[in-house]
């Protein structure tokens, strides 16, 4: 069954099924590979795991699911109710508080509320709103009866409910339960529960009558704006709530911006709390281009843009948010690219924090900068990028360019999304089924703060509101993650990235290739951040017909996206000529095979001390696969070290030009850097002693304290590093031999590998699906692993997961790629390289044996 598909809804049913029986321990397996494998785990997923590890003792593991649970549905039952039983502190009230409002299971809710009335909390209460009804129940003290108030921001009904004394929460206070037919409204209505005028409980539903079009007419306490002013051609809406200095940065920033007639400002003073806030939104309506709405109760984000647009019959519309700073000339640039054809609908620019639109690093909060720095990007995309658009999934409601076409074909904003999130892709959406595309402007750069923190409250709005979209629009998840992938925006970030300067002060270039080395390269890159070293990550990739390089700045800012085709004369000199902007301090060569000669040479040029980073055999050059070949067939140093020595015997006339140079390169580089003693003892083969440098990896030493097993290994694990055919086979050889000598032993492939489903055929192996090597140590103790085996093939050295997995606290089989130069740790199991799979695999029975 365990291969059935969908794969993964096979390892959640196995899991359950095992919880069912009492099998925690194969319940765990279940789950934990189902937590690690594509799609991406749900909730449940991690409930289950958790539920898993609690049953096996590890409660803080089973506690550290459930966060990951809540991370995605904060309002999940299965996950709260867990919480509330399992964790202490925070975590307890978090869930207590998530649960009162939405669970129907009375023990669960006394609990709840008794947790929450020791953290202070005296009044509790649900909603459940229908069309017409409005249901409940509350539990609340003092003598003043329970208060239910609905307004719908210009009207207000309330209502007063006795206490029940025959109600099931009775004896915890006054209690009652309610049903009350709810008023009619087009607009959003909010519903509070209050004692004494504190209110303790709300939930904003939309309208639940038919709208009628103000298009032109009055719309509650506002006016028309087209019935004061000649008609805009653009209004700018910014709804304000709180957070004055944001506010006052994007307003002082908006008004040099607005040039009216054509141009005008309407703010919605959302019932703002803060004095200064409500002064300078009094003091800018004074201004002949600037209109000013002031709600006496706050609408919520839709609620309040819906009453803004209301008041706008005419003309296109930019919905603006009050932490955005804005350049100069941002109105009209956005303007432009709706006009460069009748079909788009919607257009967005791009923002250090616009999800698909962000920069220099998409689908991530980047950091905002000040006014001054979004001008300067802002110009260079308006140089770059200018008269391009981009299609995307959906519009970003931060700043929503909408034409008036289409806020005539759509209508308002949905008010079915509770606080405003996902409320501009669902008007895009419907916007898309009427014929209209939304698109993101390049040439037109937005600043903007957005939360500072994704918090519980917030997560939690946001998973409602998707669970929203979704019935909507089922194909909108799928669409969005294909433009992810896609990426069709990167080469618009990289125009932009190639006329501004490496953002990282004098940084290090560490040249690398992919793979496992690019992995060591970004360890490197982590530890040189660590020491406040600044770097900037060149990744070289050999694609079918061209040589790619790429930068990246290591601590996320710029660059990010700019990729240089080193087959092309002109891009290899616009390398060179942006390497020479970022003012190295140094370069550090990690990955010798998969850097080409022309980078090499371009490196030479620069004139920047450079050293070279033993990561594994690269200084062979293409050869380092016959490295790992020789090595393992013959295992003798003196064989290593002649194949970097051989001239024509081993290699044709331009690969021996390409190792001459090398060699040339090498002994002109500044140091050899080594990240361990393995390193050391394996580049001692080819430099003399004195140029080697030891370099700090983090990883402790090799002396950490052992508790090997005096049991015969029943539970081995296997380590893979580069996930390719080579440690494939290797593994897929094991599994079949010690199926045969071996029956009882159990297997656990600690990580992804080739084929996951090839080896667990062989019904002694186990693949746990993608370890981060922090989880080394965990996942090991979780699976009850008593010794490790680290199949790495080939040289590999300052790889996160084979330092760990060597300084591990089992014992550990490798290959020894000092060939005995090194002393190995008591209960190690060092193996040469040139044995065959017969002498491996009898070594490692005797060694677990012993």
């Amino acid at each position: 069954m365990t291969f059935e598909e969908p794969h993964h809804h096979s390892l959640e049913l196995l899991a359950a099924q095992a919880l069912a029986r009492g099998e925690a321990e194969a319940a765990f397996k279940f789950a934990d590979r189902r937590c690690r494998v594509r799609p991406h785990p749900e909730p449940r997923s991690y409930v289950l795991r958790g539920q898993a590890l609690f049953r096996l003792g590890d409660k803080s593991a089973a506690i550290r699911d459930l966060r990951n649970a809540l991370d995605l549905a904060p309002e999940d039952i299965a996950a709260n109710r867990r919480m509330l039983a399992w964790a202490d502190g925070a975590g307890k009230i978090e869930a207590a508080a998530a649960l009162i409002p939405q669970d129907r299971d009375l023990d669960t809710l006394r609990v709840a509320m008794e947790v929450l009335h020791a953290a202070g909390r005296r009044h509790f209460g649900s909603l459940t709103v229908l069309d017409d009804t409005i249901e409940g129940w509350a539990v609340w003290t003092g003598h003043e009866p329970l208060e239910l108030t609905v307004t719908d921001g210009s009207s207000s009904v309330a209502g007063r409910i006795q206490p029940d004394p025959l109600h099931a929460f009775s004896d915890l206070g006054r209690a009652a339960g309610f049903r009350l037919p709810r008023p009619n409204s087009p607009s959003s209505q909010l519903i509070t529960l209050s004692v004494e005028g504190e209110e303790f409980h709300s939930r904003r539903v939309p309208g639940n009558a038919v709208s009628v079009s103000h298009q032109g007419a009055p719309y509650g306490n506002g006016s028309v704006l087209a019935a004061q002013v000649d008609v805009p051609e653009v209004t700018v809406v910014v709804p304000v709530f709180k957070g004055y200095d944001a506010t006052r940065a994007c307003l002082d920033s908006l008004m040099p911006a607005v040039r009216p007639p054509r141009h005008r400002v309407l703010l919605v003073d959302n019932a703002t709390p803060e004095v200064r806030i409500s002064n300078y939104l009094d003091e800018l309506s004074t201004r002949t281009s600037v209109t000013l709405i002031k709600l006496t109760r706050n609408l919520g984000f839709v609620g309040a843009v819906n009453r803004a647009l209301s008041l706008i019959p005419v003309g296109d519309v930019v919905l603006l948010n009050s932490d955005t700073i804005v350049p100069s000339g941002f109105i009209d640039r956005l303007a432009e690219a709706a006009r460069s054809s009748r079909d788009i609908g919607t257009v967005t620019p791009l923002s250090n924090n616009g999800e698909y639109t962000s920069f220099p690093i998409p689908n991530t909060a980047n950091p905002v900068g000040s006014l001054g720095d979004v001008t300067i990007i802002d110009g260079i995309a308006a140089r770059t990028n200018a008269g391009h658009v981009v299609d995307l999934p959906s519009g970003i409601g931060f700043c929503l360019y909408v034409t008036r076409a289409c806020l005539d074909a759509v209508g308002l904003l949905s008010e079915n999304f509770d606080q405003g999130y996902l409320e501009d892709a669902d008007f895009c959406l419907r916007a898309r089924e009427r014929g209209f595309r939304s698109v993101c402007a390049p040439g037109v750069f937005v600043g903007h703060a957005g939360s500072i923190s994704f918090g519980r409250e917030k997560r939690s709005l946001v998973v409602r509101n998707l669970g929203v979209l979704k019935r909507r629009f089922p194909e909108y998840t799928k669409q969005s993650a294909a433009f992810v992938r896609a990426d069709p925006l990167r080469r618009m970030r990289e125009s932009i990235e190639r006329a501004v300067p490496a953002s990282a002060v004098r940084p290090r270039l560490l040249v690398t290739g992919s793979g496992a080395v690019g992995a060591v390269t970004g360890e490197r890159a982590r530890l040189l951040g660590r020491a406040k070293v600044p770097s900037v990550i060149l990744e070289v990739r050999h694609e079918a017909h061209s040589t790619t390089a790429r930068l990246l700045n290591a601590a996320g800012g710029l660059p990010q996206s700019i990729r240089f085709q080193l087959s092309l004369s002109s891009e290899h000199e616009a390398l060179r000529e942006y390497v020479n902007t970022m003012r190295l301090s140094g370069i550090e060569i990690l990955d010798p095979a998969k850097v080409p000669l022309c980078l090499i040479e371009l490196i030479a040029a620069l004139g920047v001390p450079y050293d070279i980073f033993i990561a594994d055999a690269g200084l062979l050059g293409r050869h380092n696969e016959s490295l790992s070949a020789a090595a393992i067939r013959s295992g003798r140093q003196d064989q290593l070290a002649s194949v970097i020595r051989s001239n024509d015997e081993s290699v044709d006339v331009g690969e021996h030009s390409r190792v001459q140079r090398w060699r040339e390169f090498s002994e002109a580089a500044g140091r050899i850097l080594v990240p361990c003693d393995h390193a050391r003892a394996f580049a001692s083969s080819f430099f003399a002693e004195h140029r080697l440098t030891a370099i700090g990896t983090g990883d402790g030493g090799r002396n950490s304290p052992r508790n090997p097993t005096k049991q015969a290994v029943s539970r081995l694990g296997l380590v893979p590093v580069r996930s390719c055919a080579e440690e494939q086979f290797l593994m897929c050889s094991l599994a079949r031999v010690l199926r045969e000598k071996r029956p009882e032993l159990s297997i656990t492939v600690i990580g992804s590998t080739l084929d996951d489903h090839g080896l667990m055929r062989f019904g002694n192996v186990f693949v746990t699906g993608s370890v981060e090597a922090a989880e080394l140590d965990w996942v090991s103790r979780s699976y009850g692993l008593q010794s490790l085996f680290l199949c790495a093939t080939r040289p590999i050295f300052g790889h996160p997961l084979a330092t760990l997995a060597l300084n591990s606290a089992l014992p550990v089989t490798f290959f020894d790629w000092s060939l005995g130069r090194l002393k190995s740790r008591k209960g190690d199991l060092p193996i040469d390289p040139g044995s065959d799979l017969s002498d491996i695999t009898s070594s490692l029975c005797e060694w677990m044996e012993s």
